[in-house]
């Protein structure tokens, strides 16, 4: 390895072929992952989006663990797209999903091992100039509180003092990571790094960015699914003053002004004419869709043992269907990204999940090579998996390339909420087969819905993604049923069979937090509740005996029914109890609730209890398990898009409604300490709320809800 130092000075360590550690020879050939200046300060490029989830602060965490230094030390932290970054979780479940991507709860599973790394690194080169500065061994120096203490003569060296010889010596082949018993930071409530700038108001998202001479634009789609413009009747908008310039595009029309608020007055006196799309596609036509693919043949999820054998000779079979609706993301921040485009460079600044993506559509744009384009990650006010969509990226660099100057463009709630990449609708069909003691001998599963996965891999141009099948398999929506991840983790059920069949709606499709999760969590633990209560058993001893051989995931589900006084609900309230094993995290909930006369549903307190493996920052693993369950309770409660006419319904929060702080329970997270391999958390929360409530609403009804959301219809 060639070593040098940085242009400024100071000690740069980077990833060469995703984690082998290297030193930089200037700043354009290895962007500084880990940077250490000479007068101390630490900078921190990282491979994650920070969309709220505290990615930044956990990874660099693992950095000052291993560097020894503190988290005062971090002056900066920021989202580099690199070559070398990227998802290494998912790169080895998909060799051809070979992307930089922030998704699939996956960010510290890719990188807590290689930021350990460079932190560690960066501590034995410094100590290694410590010890050639001082002719001792380097057995005598100590790296503590970021400096260099000789232990016999007491001499110290701050890093800043040793980070430019440091950066001559060639990084260790054998590195001695801590162990557990040893960390200072690591599991402990760390406060969250980007804090400060989110109160002050010096943290820049998306809709901050603001450049010399930059103008402003919004959108306008065709409103009717898969319709094209045919005509722009701009008359009106062009009248609106401040508005520059009117760009037509395919299915929709960018807006440009001098300032937001006169694109977005001149968007809404745009008139699109189309002559296409599915002006007559309805609610009750994805309903009948779901409906006739249930009878078609499917392709293979999971298979075990002899399910045929095992239904037919049952002593009794029970069939019961489920099925969720489409959703949107509703995040905070509305899409919005900026490009600056000239005949030479171009740069992109978007709060990104993909930023290799984004890179494909501003080489498309502006025909420039890779080398000739930066994308600029800003944070994330929300993402929830519509940010790994590059749709929104197309009009700041269309409109750039032709203005010739920065343009913004942020969209509108309603065009936000009217043109999402929708959470897919989904038909579940389950048929279980016990025997006279109503033990579970076989079960039979069909799973119906659009393939999210296959929408985002023509987006990027790609006939067959990274993990589906030319028959039509798709990892994305089959996980949490029996998915091969979970098998061998999950209830022990010695025959089954799950089919999944990829329904056609001419709607977009996109990942919504848990993907495939949200509806067949819903549906297997709903399910499962069906069956206890059909054999006279209690829910979760009923539970209990499928896990009886899974200790990890026995433990879960005992330790939730201890902590939430299982069965024994105060009068008036009614529990509800689901596990999964997801993301690599085991975890149960319970709720309880009470039901109105008129059909209104309150939850009163959720036990949350998750095993994700090693613990880096309990406070930030209790949030994002706190978070999912609240985005899964507004889906369980209130979330619904509707179509009518072929178009959405709902435009913004006063008809889409996100749960209120005054809807909000008593939730409470615990978390088993152990030193396995970290699991993920950031979706992990999101689909179990859905059926715990829902056995929760049965337990105090009578009526069972195989529809989400619930409705206040289906309980008078």
């Amino acid at each position: 390895m060639k070593n040098s130092a940085l242009a400024g000075g100071g000690l740069a360590l980077g990833f060469s072929g995703f984690t082998k550690l290297a030193t930089a020879e200037t700043e354009s050939a290895l962007p500084p992952y880990l940077h250490i200046a000479s007068d101390g300060g630490i900078h921190l490029g990282v491979p994650s989006s920070e969309m709220g989830q505290g990615t930044h602060t956990t990874l660099a965490m693992l950095v000052a663990e291993e560097l020894e230094v503190e988290m005062a030390q971090i002056r900066h932290i920021e989202t580099l797209h690199h070559p070398d970054f990227k998802n290494i979780y998912l790169r080895e479940l998909a060799p051809k999903f070979n992307f930089q991507t922030t998704g699939g709860s996956c960010s510290i599973q890719s990188w807590h091992q290689p930021f350990r790394k460079l932190g560690a690194t960066a501590r034995e080169l410094l100590r290694s100039a410590a010890a050639l500065h001082w002719s001792v061994p380097v057995a005598e120096c100590i790296a503590e509180n970021g400096r260099v203490e000789h232990s016999s003569s007491g001499r110290r060296l701050g890093y800043g003092e040793l980070a430019q010889s440091a950066s001559r010596l060639t990084p260790p082949d054998n590195l001695v990571l801590k162990s557990p018993e040893q960390f200072r930071l690591l599991g402990k409530p760390v406060p969250r790094w980007d804090t400060p700038g989110k109160v002050n108001g010096t943290a820049r998202f998306g809709t901050d960015v603001d450049l010399p001479g930059m103008l402003y634009g919004t959108v306008k789609h065709c409103p009717v699914f898969g319709d094209k413009i045919t005509k722009v009747d701009d008359v009106r908008a062009k009248a609106v003053p401040g508005v520059i310039s009117v760009i037509p595009l395919e299915d929709h029309a960018v807006v440009v002004a001098d300032s937001t608020w006169a694109a977005m007055n001149g968007a809404k006196a745009l008139i699109l004419k189309g002559a296409g799309g599915h002006p007559d596609f309805n609610d009750d036509s994805i309903s009948q869709i779901l409906r006739d693919d249930l009878s078609k043949p499917g392709v293979p999820a999971a298979h075990v043992g002899d399910p045929a054998d095992a239904m037919s000779n049952a002593s009794q079979v029970l069939e019961m269907e489920y099925e969720v609706p489409l959703q949107a993301h509703a995040a905070m921040e509305p899409l919005s990204a900026t490009a600056s485009v000239t005949p030479d460079r171009c740069e992109v600044w978007a709060p990104t999940q993909l930023q290799d993506g984004a890179m494909m559509v501003a080489m498309g744009v502006t025909e420039l090579p890779p080398e000739k384009i930066r994308i600029h990650t800003t944070y994330l006010g929300g993402g929830f998996g519509r940010k790994v969509d590059i749709d929104y990226l197309v009009a700041p660099l269309v409109a750039s390339k032709i203005l010739g100057k920065p343009v913004k463009i942020i969209w509108s709630r309603e065009e936000d909420t009217r043109h999402d990449f929708y959470r897919p609708p989904f038909l579940v069909r389950m048929r279980f087969g016990l025997n006279a003691k109503g033990k579970i001998e076989g079960l039979m599963a069909k799973m119906v819905g659009p393939s999210c996965t296959l929408h985002f891999a023509k987006a990027l141009g790609f006939f067959f993604p990274a993990w589906i099948d030319e028959n039509g398999y798709d990892f994305v929506a089959a996980v949490s049923m029996f998915d091969p991840f979970a098998l061998p983790n999950t209830y022990a059920i010695p025959n089954l069979h799950v089919d999944y069949v990829p329904s056609k709606i001419p709607i977009n499709f996109g990942f919504w937090r848990s993907t495939g999760a949200s509806h067949n969590s819903f549906a297997l633990e709903s399910a499962l509740d069906e069956v206890a209560y059909a054999g006279g058993r209690d829910s979760y001893e009923f539970r209990r005996g499928l896990l009886i051989d899974r200790p990890r995931a026995l433990f879960v589900l005992d330790r939730v029914a201890e902590l939430s006084n299982w069965g024994k609900a105060p009068a008036g309230l009614f529990q509800g109890i689901s596990f999964t094993h997801y993301l690599e995290t085991f975890q149960a909930q319970v709720v309880e609730v009470s039901v109105s006369k008129r059909g209104k549903i309150k939850v009163h307190k959720i036990t949350c209890v998750a095993d994700c493996g090693q613990v880096f920052n309990s406070h930030i693993a209790k949030q994002q398990l706190e978070g999912g369950i609240l985005y899964g309770l507004t889906a369980a409660l209130k979330g619904e898009i509707n179509v009518q006419g072929g178009q959405v319904v709902q435009s913004n929060f006063d008809d889409y409604p996100m749960l209120k702080l005054k809807d909000t329970p008593e939730i409470n997270v615990h978390l088993m300490e152990n030193h396995e391999a970290p699991g993920g958390l950031g979706e992990a929360g999101t689909p179990l709320i859905g059926p715990a409530v829902a056995n929760a609403v049965f337990a105090a009804t009578g009526k069972r809800v195989r529809r989400l959301p619930i409705r206040r219809k289906d309980l008078v």
